[in-house]
């Protein structure tokens, strides 16, 4: 896959990325500095910075971007020391799905054992640092994806669909009941 590719999938030629010693701990389409009090490093997909220690990551996170999208697996060292036990255990789960499969937040639970926790784990997963990294479009609601999204919600239909999904089928009965819903 060519960056040209990776560029036109995500939709934006720069992600903003933190790292930690241990690995990625924050990776985002979209820079939302407001909510992390942290200052994240844009990385240009088309021209990386030539800044000195951070090349082999930046590097790195345009490698594993790729290999993610060509066949839904990376190699990324990943941080989730910052999260609960409870969520870097969710995250683990989640991120042990193999491309093309889908579960729901109750799949996740019982994986876990814990019966009942399907809402537990969707407030886990929408705590996502890590953008497609953690593969949480692979996660979804016993009614369906729905039809009314923000913005992260398209990646994750895009993702879907290259990973072989129809969508249709995904909607399942979901009625959005937003005052403002994209699909008036």
């Amino acid at each position: 896959m060519e960056i040209e590719e990776v560029i036109d999938f995500l939709g934006t030629d720069t992600v903003y990325a933190v790292f930690s010693p241990t690995g990625l701990k924050y990776l985002s389409l979209r820079v939302r500095q407001e909510t992390l009090g942290i200052d994240p490093l844009p990385i240009d997909l088309r021209q990386p910075e030539k800044k000195e220690g951070q090349n082999a990551m930046i590097t790195n996170v345009i490698k594993e971007t790729i290999n993610f999208l060509e066949n839904g697996r990376h190699t990324m060292p990943l941080d989730f020391s910052s999260f609960t036990d409870f969520q870097q255990r969710v995250f683990a789960a989640v991120g042990r799905i193999e491309p093309g499969t889908i579960t729901t937040y109750k799949g996740v639970a019982e994986t876990l054992g814990i019966p009942g926790g399907a809402q537990a784990v969707g407030n886990a997963v929408a705590k996502n640092p890590v953008a497609y990294f953690l593969p949480t479009h692979r996660v979804l609601p016993q009614r369906g994806i729905g039809i009314c999204r923000t913005g992260a919600g398209h990646l994750r239909e895009k993702l879907l669909a290259h990973e072989g999904h129809d969508l249709s089928q995904l909607r399942g009965n979901y009625i959005c009941t937003r005052k403002k819903c994209c699909m008036e």
